[in-house]
């Protein structure tokens, strides 16, 4: 009895901590739409220029009440999706081989540096050129913006299990299967997850810039389609939903650690 109210206590607990944390985290950002807001009112900058949040927010309930952005959302939604997940398939695996393989990482290691030093956008017109202007390339620049946090992340948390770990397993009968599984693969997690994280915001900082670029649709089109056409409140508003959506991803990847490592004991 005193274990299952002990367990239903905490349920609302936590909950009411989430809560209490989001409502923290709004006051800066309401600080910052003050700041905005005033330095536009006080005459410090044109609103011409920069549209203050009391014009642009509202512009952000139009583009959903009109129902036009969605089709941008979905554009960029389905580029970032597909090249993230193609990133995460490829580079988890391919981390956790290199980082249990000591001489495997020894030697790839050079490359893979070599490589990871190419800035995405320095490679969007060689994708341009095999892929053309669309969708492939689009996807092939947030693969190439995502997988090497991915990657990184996973060799450096697969190099990071303690072996102790691993000859304790051996100790208790465990084979090579139920090491990687039952004690390497969640050792390395926590890294893993902050790679996704991060290659995560990569992609998608990348994904807007390729759509400025060579694009008729998404978030990043709409934004500098606004700003070509003079459609200054419009473009901040586009911003702001950018914005948004960026925060969503990321407490999105939080969630997702703590489901995968509840062990951690993150509230």
């Amino acid at each position: 009895m005193g274990g299952s109210t002990q367990g239903g206590s905490q349920g609302p607990s936590r909950t009411m901590a989430r809560l209490r944390s989001f409502g923290i985290a709004l006051v800066p950002i309401g600080g910052l739409f003050l700041v905005w807001e005033l330095i536009v009112g006080m005459g410090w900058v044109k609103a011409e220029l920069l549209t203050p949040p009391s014009i642009a927010i509202p512009e952000v309930w139009r583009y959903f009440a009109s129902g036009e952005i969605f089709s941008h959302l979905g554009a960029s939604l389905r580029r970032g999706a597909l090249g993230f997940a193609i990133a995460a398939v490829v580079g988890v695996p391919v981390g956790l081989f290199i980082g249990s393989v000591r001489w495997v990482s020894l030697g790839l290691s050079p490359v893979i540096e070599f490589l990871r030093q190419l800035p995405p956008l320095a490679m969007l017109p060689v994708f341009m050129l095999f892929l053309g202007l669309g969708f492939q390339a689009q996807v092939a620049i947030v693969i190439w913006a995502a997988i090497w946090p991915i990657l990184l992340n996973t060799v450096t948390g697969a190099l990071g299990v303690d072996e102790r770990l691993k000859k304790a397993a051996r100790t208790l009968g465990a084979g090579r299967r139920e090491i990687f599984l039952q004690v390497a693969l969640p050792a390395a997690l926590p890294t893993i997850m902050t790679g996704m994280r991060l290659g995560a915001s990569y992609a998608f900082l990348v994904l807007v810039a390729a759509e400025m670029v060579g694009a008729d649709s998404g978030i990043g089109f709409i934004i500098l389609n606004n700003q070509y056409t003079f459609k200054i409140p419009q473009m901040y508003a586009a911003i702001l939903i950018l914005a948004c959506l960026g925060i969503a991803l990321n407490y999105g990847l939080l969630w997702l650690e703590r489901l995968l490592t509840p062990w951690r004991g993150n509230t």
